[in-house]
């Protein structure tokens, strides 16, 4: 497995792709995550001037693009709006493929935050508030355009598993319903197991081994539940859980590694921090570091299964 992290450069951001590059390779990352938009890698820009100044960029620091942020809301409410986003998310494959990167992660998608599409809280399946059956259909029907495109790209789309960001697929549930809705080996999930510790899907490893083949990305933070504000909070407050760069939270990395192992994902383990106590690059380089202890070294000719550890599934990544 390499190691990644995900940010943002070039355009107004607050570095430059060269930059980015630079730091990234210091501090012993192997692939960068950026996005579709405003930076760099803006699709438009990319459609329209080419991939070489992105490619030349990364190559020079011998990195790789692993995956493209895409996170567009095909669920809006707002027909218009939501046509719009799916015509963003088209030209986002497009782009991935132009910069060999096999990999979007976009958003499931919902027109309502924080899970409320399931109806009012303690009500039963089904009742007149209920809405997840009718958003997996929306799913269904805004989606089989852009799974068909990434398969005629050979791109990989890469569903966010996270809540609270406007997400139906957020937990095991509503992830059977959306693959089985729209079943292709080209639409897969994003492994986030910070949110699983919160929600109480646990434990992680078994979610895990439970969605095997179909995890395509790995988008890791860590996750700090404190339960002196459980118990002052409720599970209704906000500061009883916090994310944490991994190595600073209660997920064992280790095991989460090797429940990945176990279920066929052998890419990329991508930092992401919204760590309130370490923000900033000091914190993705901890994150990257501590990661890193619990990989074999990069120069050990470790083979599993017949498959060498730096080797991914995607052989065209580094171009």
């Amino acid at each position: 497995m390499d190691i990644s992290f995900m940010t943002n450069a070039g355009g107004e951001n607050n570095w430059s792709l060269e930059e980015c590059a630079r730091w990234a390779k210091t501090n012993d990352f192997d692939c960068v995550r950026l996005g579709d938009s405003g930076g760099a890698t803006d699709s438009d820009k990319i459609l329209t001037e080419g991939p070489d100044e992105v490619l030349d960029t990364l190559k020079k620091h011998d990195l790789y693009l692993a995956c493209l942020t895409a996170h567009h809301n095909l669920l809006d409410d707002d027909e218009e709006v939501a046509q719009q986003e799916q015509e963003r998310l088209l030209k986002a494959i497009e782009s991935a493929s132009a910069l060999s990167c096999p990999v979007i992660i976009t958003s499931s998608g919902a027109p309502v935050r924080n899970g409320q599409f399931y109806g009012m809280f303690s009500s039963e399946p089904g009742n007149p508030s209920d809405r997840s059956d009718e958003l997996v259909e929306r799913f269904r029907v805004m989606f089989e355009p852009v799974v068909r495109a990434a398969e005629d790209k050979d791109i990989k789309v890469t569903l966010d598993v996270a809540v609270r960001m406007g997400q139906i697929g957020c937990n095991p549930e509503m992830w059977e319903k959306i693959l089985d809705a729209v079943p292709s080996d080209h639409l897969g999930l994003s492994c986030d197991p910070s949110h699983w510790l919160w929600m109480h899907i646990l434990p992680v490893e078994d979610v895990i081994r439970d969605f095997a083949g179909k995890w395509y990305y790995a988008d890791v933070k860590d996750c700090e539940i404190s339960e002196r504000m459980l118990y002052r909070q409720g599970i209704i407050g906000n500061w009883w859980w916090q994310y944490r760069v991994p190595g600073r939270g209660q997920l064992n990395w280790s095991t989460i590694i090797g429940a990945l192992w176990e279920s066929g994902y052998d890419y990329v383990l991508c930092v992401e921090n919204e760590d309130r106590g370490f923000p900033g690059l000091e914190g993705f380089a901890y994150g990257g570091k501590h990661l890193r202890g619990l990989l074999p070294p990069q120069d050990s000719g470790y083979v599993r299964e017949g498959r060498h550890w730096q080797t991914s599934s995607w052989e065209r990544r580094k171009p």
